[in-house]
């Protein structure tokens, strides 16, 4: 029996952009792993030594990982690209699962009308229902960490030179309330991504921010090790 590690969803998990925002930030060559599933794996104790020792392989040796997330990807990839992946894993054993999935739908929906925009939040939550269901049935022994969506605007509605209306930021909040309350009744672990990375858009000076120096809407690498932390506080294992 083995312990496994799967990080499904987006670009909130993935390595590419908190590793440009380093190497840019720090005017350094090209590095890899500063992603927040990559982190909670195995931490780089060179950019982050406060979590040295704090990372799963760390932890548990032999921990199985699988690095599912994918950039670009919506409710309906997980459910149609990364889910399918889960079949070769071990049923029998305990499994930790990080789920970030959302905010592409919800920039999908960037300039629809309120019906369709109303639609688009119902038919992500029910795919994201679907995940769970489906993560559950393939891996009963399985902690399932979902995390909400972030606010990059900090709730001024300013993304990158698009003004979110006030209807698109309603359809934030009530995804997020959506995935709040699919948590409660699935047993899945909030990971109150939304309300951690308040503050740390574009309402802070763009070098205090959490998120890519060259696109707001993608985590930097302060944001990915945030991230991190959220998921090792979830898991009990000191990350608060």
């Amino acid at each position: 029996m083995r312990a496994t590690y799967v990080a499904l969803g987006d670009s909130m998990s993935i390595d590419r952009y908190p590793d440009l925002d380093y190497s840019g930030r720090e005017r350094l060559l090209p590095v890899t792993g500063l992603g927040a599933a990559s982190l909670l794996a195995r931490n780089d104790d060179h950019v982050w030594p406060e979590f040295a020792g704090r990372d799963l392989l760390t932890r548990y040796p032999g921990i199985e990982c699988r690095f599912l997330a994918a950039d670009g990807a919506t409710t309906e990839d997980v459910l149609a690209s990364q889910i399918g992946a889960l079949d070769g894993v071990d049923a029998s054993g305990d499994a930790v699962v990080t789920l970030t999935a959302g905010g592409n739908d919800l920039l999908s929906l960037l300039g629809a009308a309120d019906q369709a925009g109303d639609a688009g939040v119902a038919r992500l939550l029910r795919n994201l229902e679907a995940i769970v269901d489906a993560v559950q049935a393939r891996l009963p022994r399985t902690l399932i960490l979902m995390a909400n969506v972030y606010d990059p605007t900090d709730g001024t509605g300013d993304l990158e030179g698009y003004r979110l209306r006030p209807r698109e930021m309603r359809w934030l909040r009530d995804a997020n309330a959506g995935v709040g309350r699919l948590c409660a009744e699935r047993g899945a672990r909030l990971i109150d991504v939304h309300g951690h990375f308040a503050g740390h858009g574009r309402s802070a000076p763009p070098a205090e921010r959490w998120y890519w120096t060259d696109s707001i809407i993608e985590p930097g690498a302060f944001g990915a090790s945030e991230i991190r932390r959220l998921w090792l506080s979830a898991l009990g294992l000191g990350g608060a």
